[in-house]
């Protein structure tokens, strides 16, 4: 990577990279296994591999996309036969435009439902991200006037197709004061799960009623704000269960339940599965 290309990123945040480069090997060693932070995309044209994402374990396909989320636990084994793209950025970047406000709200259900956000690319599409992907590379690569802007809106066109392709179309979002507080919402709800557990408490930092919220964020996500504070709690503790030698009861403090009891009947009642039984499933599935 130059020294204009690595000034770049760092105004903006984006980095992208040719899989099986030296920049994207150098690079991708360096994060094979983290809590994300940024939005990545690995697009895999060709090559093996594998790439997990709270637990799920993917091989890698031939013209498949994968989309990670801010929070998930990610962790990739690429070969050097794989080629493609790679890119990370902060979800700021995809607020340039309204829609895709309550789009990062309808990524985050899969998440919640611990789902691996991922499409086959066929060859019409293939060639529409490719032409998005190698302008802003050349972007990257060049000291041009309003880099940064021109960056940002091609990654959110980019972006635009991605959730063509996922099946969220524009028809499905609501571009409306709702949308704003379940987008502000969800924003919330990720940095203060722990220590805010009632949809009340959401409500009274956004100043609305708790019936209101719970109505904006179901018109958005198809799910309640108490539903979506549930299962994100439920998510956290199983990777917690999976990712570290937490036990229950430390996971529990974490998690902000005042005992042992109390998450242990929590979890099993919003999971449908007990502790003992979670932590079996896991050894099972290796």
């Amino acid at each position: 990577m130059n020294h204009k290309e690595v000034k770049s990123l760092t105004r903006t945040g984006i980095e992208i990279y040719t899989l099986g480069s030296a920049d994207a090997v150098n690079a991708l060693r360096e994060r094979q296994t983290l809590r994300l932070e940024n939005v990545e995309i690995l697009w895999c044209k060709r090559g093996a591999g594998t790439v997990e994402a709270d637990g799920r374990i993917n091989l890698l396909a031939e013209q498949q996309v994968y989309c990670f989320l801010p929070g998930q636990l990610r962790k990739f084994q690429l070969d050097d036969s794989v080629n493609g793209y790679y890119l990370s950025f902060p979800p700021d970047c995809l607020y340039l435009a309204p829609n895709l406000k309550e789009l990062m709200s309808s990524f985050e259900e899969y998440i919640l439902n611990m789902q691996l956000l991922t499409f086959r690319a066929d060859e019409s599409i293939q060639t529409e991200l490719e032409g998005i992907v190698k302008k802003m590379k050349r972007e990257c690569e060049n000291n041009l006037w309003m880099r940064s802007e021109v960056l940002s809106g091609l990654l959110n066109v980019f972006m635009i197709y991605i959730s063509r392709e996922l099946g969220v179309s524009g028809h499905t979002l609501v571009i409306s004061r709702e949308g704003e507080i379940a987008r502000r919402f969800m924003t919330m709800l990720k940095e203060q799960f722990i220590t805010r557990k009632k949809v009340a408490d959401y409500a009274d930092a956004l100043s609305v009623t708790p019936n209101y919220l719970n109505t904006a964020v179901k018109k958005v996500t198809g799910f309640t704000a108490s539903y979506q504070i549930h299962k994100l709690i439920i998510l956290e503790a199983k990777r917690r269960m999976m990712y570290s030698d937490c036990s229950l009861k430390e996971i529990a403090y974490y998690l902000g339940f005042e005992s042992q009891a109390h998450f242990s009947k929590f979890f099993k009642s919003k999971s449908g599965m007990n502790y003992t039984s979670f932590k079996h499933s896991l050894l099972e599935a290796v």
